[in-house]
């Protein structure tokens, strides 16, 4: 692995509501921060996402 260079994958998942609020601006300022050391980074904010979580217990 001599003379490879990894490349640090970072995703920051908001779970509020807000995107350009406190959660928000604490995750993309740590993003930028890993960013500026190399790593690919991407925020995620669930409330743009449709999804619904394990039903099995309620089968």
């Amino acid at each position: 692995m001599e003379g490879r260079c990894k490349i640090m994958k970072i995703i920051a998942i908001n779970g509020g509501p807000r995107k350009k609020w406190n959660t928000a601006t604490l995750l993309e300022n740590a993003l930028k921060g890993a960013a500026s050391r190399g790593a690919q980074t991407e925020m995620v904010h669930l409330y743009d996402l449709s999804y619904k979580g394990c039903i099995s217990c309620f089968s």
